[in-house]
């Protein structure tokens, strides 16, 4: 019986031996793939919530801070860890402290934004939106509906409705896609930054910069002699380092 199995098999290890598809030579039979095919798009897992934050001064590298502040290598920089967070201090009781809005990102970009207009925009709970009364809608579309002109204008507005920003869908014009998050407003200590994340805020008085970005919170604080404008500046340019960290999926602790 042993020997009838072998003898059955035997034509299928012959096949797979003579079998081109297993030539060393050819790439994709080896173990490396080819480093375009197996290269990631930026940004695929900038929304992962699997994995912690790594400490945020890793994830901003001493050389950025360096660049920023016009610090050279003579300069000594201390790394410290606090408040959630980590910092770099140098001489002249200059330091800038990064930080996150949590332990790791958001379960969605809509519980980052209420966190971050709760805390920084002033909102306490979401309002909900004015239900309509439907037995009044009823008796408007009952009243209206015998009224041949009122009958007209219903089909033409459902032959070519127009959407919230009274733009046409017909003829091949269609609305823009509107955006996940509202505009920042500036409100108390905090002014509203354009362009920097999704929304952004800024406290002159603490000299911290507060952005939302996609479902991370970003805190950065600068604390040295300069003008608001210039800490201002700095701290958008550290930002923007963290927000291509982030793209480049570089924030999440290495295991």
């Amino acid at each position: 019986m042993k020997l009838k199995s072998l003898i059955v098999a035997l034509p299928v290890l012959c096949f797979a031996c003579s079998n081109p598809g297993s030539d060393t030579s050819d790439p994709a039979s080896q173990m490396d793939a080819s480093p375009i095919l197996a290269k990631r798009p930026t940004g695929l897992a900038a929304l992962t919530t699997d994995f912690n934050y790594d400490e945020p001064c890793n994830i901003l590298g001493e050389e950025y801070v360096r660049q920023t502040f016009n610090l050279g290598e003579t300069v000594k920089l201390e790394e410290g860890h606090e408040h959630g967070g980590c910092d770099f201090a140098w001489e002249g009781g200059s330091k800038v402290v990064v930080s996150f809005g949590g332990t790791r990102p958001y379960s969605s970009t809509f519980m980052a934004e209420y966190q971050f207009d709760k805390m920084y925009q002033g909102k306490s709970d979401a309002q909900p939106e004015p239900v309509a009364d439907v037995h009044e809608q009823e008796m408007t579309n009952s009243s209206e509906g015998t009224n041949p002109e009122a009958m007209v204008a219903d089909s033409a507005v459902s032959e070519h409705p127009a959407t919230e920003d009274h733009q046409p869908t017909h003829g091949g014009v269609t609305a823009a896609t509107p955006h996940l998050t509202a505009p920042a407003v500036s409100k108390g200590n905090f002014e509203a930054i354009a362009n920097v994340g999704d929304k952004a805020v800024w406290d002159a008085t603490t000299g911290a910069m507060h952005v939302l970005y996609n479902n991370h919170i970003i805190n950065v604080t600068v604390e040295t002699k300069d003008k608001a404008e210039v800490k201002k500046e700095r701290a958008a340019s550290l930002v923007e380092v963290i927000i291509e960290k982030i793209n480049e999926n570089e924030y999440i602790r290495r295991l």
